[in-house]
């Protein structure tokens, strides 16, 4: 996964002179990181400092809103596998009882601030909310992709926030 990694950040890296270019890559970037990277996409805004953080933060929620386009009805399809994994691995099922008491309890508020915590790995707690929602009574389509943008707009605000805080220049 470090491999991956690295190659994706130097990818980024590399392709940060053309701002067009950067964004379309970190675009990208969000969306993979979930459905299928288990990896926080953070670090990625500090890539290039020429673009306004407004402008990466509108990418960046774009990006987590498509991708959990994508997972939400991945997360249908793999609601049985998911099943079995609860039943052999008990951390994993308590896991998943305590999401599904928190998200049938408070369902896009709770989805919201997980999804907003800088850090976060987006593509477990993503199919997590996704196979919960299963019979589609919890959230509706559009509002689990909203709820994602809107996640993924904090969580680079919370980051500028932060480096802010500790007075670190590091976004434009």
């Amino acid at each position: 996964m470090t491999d991956i990694w690295t190659q994706l950040m130097d990818f980024l890296t590399t392709n940060q002179a053309d701002p067009f270019t950067y964004l379309i890559i970190f675009y990208l970037f969000c969306v993979a990181a979930s459905i299928i990277l288990p990896i926080p996409v953070e670090i990625a805004l500090v890539v290039n400092p020429g673009i306004h953080i407004a402008i990466k933060a509108g990418v960046l929620g774009l990006g987590k809103g498509t991708g959990a386009l994508v997972v939400f009805f991945l997360g249908r399809k793999i609601d049985e596998t998911v099943g079995q994994y609860a039943m052999r691995w008990g951390w994993y099922r308590w896991l998943l009882a305590k999401s599904e008491k928190l998200v049938r309890r408070y369902g896009y508020v709770a989805m919201y601030a997980i999804m907003s915590i800088p850090g976060m790995v987006d593509t477990i707690p993503l199919y997590i909310f996704s196979v919960l929602n299963k019979e589609g009574k919890l959230m509706t389509l559009w509002g689990f992709v909203l709820t994602n943008i809107l996640a993924g707009v904090t969580r680079a605000f919370l980051i500028y926030a932060l480096f802010t805080a500790f007075d670190v220049e590091l976004f434009g």
